[in-house]
Formats: structure tokens, sequence, C-alpha cells
């Protein structure tokens, strides 16, 4: 690997982000599954995530002022403080959790917008434009090492312990153990402790002068759905059918090995002038994938659901990062800006996020007895990311890119 391609501090980024991932791996697919045994009721795993999706934005965009005002060490830092507080809380909750299941899904809503106004601003202060797919081609492989591993051993965990609940207990002790290593290894990222005004309005809302800014802000709400909602209800979906904790680490280890292959592959494949094919297969395989799950609900659909998604989320995912920081490195009047975009852009994925979640909770209450609503939603889930791509595929750099 040619280490000349990357930000000196890119190596120490990709390590905060391995250790967030691992700690995210062990324990995140499994908290939908922890409602779920300790409340069998759909209604309450929504409730949670509809929270957290809710409060997300408004802690973003303050931690982005932070950030401006501040240091965004600061914000990255209390991120990590505060998810070892939410898994904490876990802990100390225990079989009472699903009682505050809304409450705690707020927390990691502020949790989220803390941690990942940060993280979001290292993404962009440590690439270069025209060399960002390898870098984030690089950072879903670790992503992915961690998913491939974190699930088996979570789910290996829970299996061997004395107790179902004990197991899950463990699990969300380690992760304590890692985000306090994060906390520890934050300290060798350079400080940012220059002061700069936060004007978010320009970002928030384009002018015409920012016509590629303003589709990818359109297009943000539409892919917000799939790729929030999915980050749990597969998982959830798959102990449902099996009521294994170590098949839906399973299920999950082996997305995760196919993303990391294929993000290993089109971290150096894809280049600005290919983006938009990459990105147009990725959008239909993601539609196929929610065609096959429509029709049947069954451990063999979730395991060929998952595997399309796995290939098809870096094919659209790896060009659309790249193409979000290049816009936004050519739509901030400052590069010092950047953070009031990432902030924008986060308003309409909150929207987006937070439609989606109510049209799979109303799907899934008006079909409940037919087990046809949950289906139909992934369905509609699947399709929203053809829309996104239509408005991105309006953008001048990928008109260019495929030669119009």
């Amino acid at each position: 690997m040619d280490t000349q391609r990357l930000h000196p501090t890119a190596w120490t980024a990709l390590l905060l982000t391995g250790l967030y991932a691992a700690a995210a791996a062990l324990c995140s697919i499994f908290v939908s599954v922890y409602f779920w045994i300790n409340s069998h009721d759909f209604g309450i795993v929504c409730s949670h995530y509809l929270a957290l999706f809710t409060v997300t934005p408004f802690t973003f965009v303050l931690a982005g002022w932070y950030s401006q005002a501040r240091e965004r060490l600061h914000v990255y830092r209390l991120g990590l403080v505060l998810h070892a507080v939410y898994y904490g809380t876990l802990l100390l909750l225990r079989e009472r959790a699903p009682a505050y299941a809304a409450e705690l899904g707020a927390l990691q809503g502020v949790t989220w917008g803390i941690y990942w106004a940060g993280a979001n601003t290292f993404n962009f202060d440590v690439t270069r434009e025209g060399k960002r797919e390898f870098y984030f081609g690089l950072l879903q492989a670790v992503n992915g090492v961690f998913r491939l591993l974190g699930p088996l051993i979570g789910g290996f965990i829970i299996a061997v312990s004395p107790g179902t609940l004990q197991g899950f207990h463990s699990l969300f002790a380690i992760s304590l153990g890692l985000y306090a290593l994060s906390f520890a290894v934050s300290f060798k990222m350079p400080p940012d402790r220059e002061p700069r005004p936060f004007r978010l309005r320009r970002a928030l809302l384009p002018g015409r002068d920012q016509r590629d800014w303003r589709l990818i802000m359109l297009a943000s709400f539409t892919l917000a759905g799939n790729q929030s909602v999915f980050a749990f209800l597969p998982g959830l979906l798959m102990y449902m059918e099996t009521g294994d904790e170590l098949s839906v680490g399973a299920y999950a280890s082996l997305q995760a090995l196919v993303g990391i292959v294929v993000a290993l592959v089109l971290g150096r494949m894809v280049v600005p002038r290919n983006r938009a094919k990459s990105m147009r297969l990725g959008a239909w395989l993601l539609l196929v994938a929610g065609v096959v799950l429509s029709i049947k609900l069954s451990v063999a659909t979730l395991i060929v659901f998952g595997m399309l998604r796995a290939v098809a989320a870096p094919m659209f995912g790896i060009p659309h990062v790249s193409l979000r920081l290049d816009t936004i490195a050519k739509s901030a009047e400052d590069p010092a800006q950047r953070i009031e975009y990432i902030c924008a852009w986060e308003v309409p994925m909150a929207l987006g996020r937070i439609a989606m979640m109510l049209i799979l909770m109303g799907m899934y209450a008006w079909l409940r007895e037919s087990g046809l609503g949950l289906r139909l939603a992934v369905l509609i889930l699947c399709s929203t990311r053809l829309l996104t791509y239509a408005l991105l595929r309006q953008t001048t750099a990928l008109r260019r890119g495929a030669g119009l």
C-alpha cells in the first residue's frame, strides 16, 4: 500500500475508526435483539430508534457549533464518553431497559450527534480531492474487519455465557473498555483550537450558486432511511426467524466479509470519472435485494438480501461520500466552513430517517397479521436508493465524469 497517498494523520484516524467499529460491532447489532428479548414488542424497538433519529440532528448542529467555537477534539471525546454512558446505562437497567426504550434512544441520539460531528470532520481533514476513494475504501475495509469479527465474537460470548442476558451484559462491559481506549488514542490527533464563526444558513439553505450542494441535500433525505434502518432491522429479522444470537452474529459477519472485499477492490478501482457507474450499479443491486426479501421472509432470503446489500453498500457509498466531500470543498467559501456543511447535511438526513421509521412502523401495524408489512417496508427502503442516484446524477461532477 502506498502510504504517501494518505494524509500524515490518516492512520491515526483509521485506528480510531477501527476501535470505534470494534465496540459498535460487538454491541450495536444486538441492541435491538436485547430490547426484543426483554419485551417481544416490535413497537418498543422502533420507538428506541425513532427517538434516536429525532434527537441526532439537534445535537449534531450544536456539536458543530462548538467545534468551530472551541475545539473539534472536545466534541469527539465527549461523543466517546457518551457512548460509554449509553452502554453503562444499559448495564444498570438490565431487564428494565425496554421500559426506557425511547429515553435510551434519545440518549443515543445525543451520543451519535456529538460523536459523528467530530468524526466526520476528521475524515474531511485527512483526505484530499481526487484521492478520497482510496481513503474511504480503506476506511470501509477497516470497518468491515471489525464488523466481521465483532458479531461473531459477540454471538459466541452470548452463546457460552451462563445466561443469555449475562452474555449481553458482558458485551456492553467490553464496549466500555474499547471506548476508553479510543479516548486515550484520540490524544494523538492534532488539536484545532482556532475559533471560527459558525455560519449555518448558506450550507442549510443553498442558493442558486450552489446547485450541486442543493442536489446532495435533497438526495440525503432519500438516502437516510435504508442507510439507518438497515443498521438494525436485518439482524433483528434474523433473530425473529431463528431465535439464536449466534446466527445473528454469523449473519452480520458474513455480510462484513463480503463488504471488506468489495470495499478494498472499489477503493482502488473507483475514480471520479466512473463514480456514476458504480453508484448506478449499487442502487439497482439494492433494489434487487429488496425484491428478493419482499417475496418471502426466511433465513434463505435474508441471507441473499444481506449478501446483495453487502455488495451494494460500498458500490454506492464510497463514490457518494467522496462526491459529497468534494462538493463541500467547492461550495464552502472558506475551508474552515466544512463543519457547517457537514452539520447541514445531517438535517435532511434526520428528516429522512424519521420518515422511513414512521413508514416502517405504519406498514408493520397495518399488515402485521399477514407479515407482509415488514417485507413491503424493506422494498420501499431499497427502492429509494434509485431516487438518491437520480438526484446525484444531476450534479456537475457525475455528469462530467460520464461525459455528459
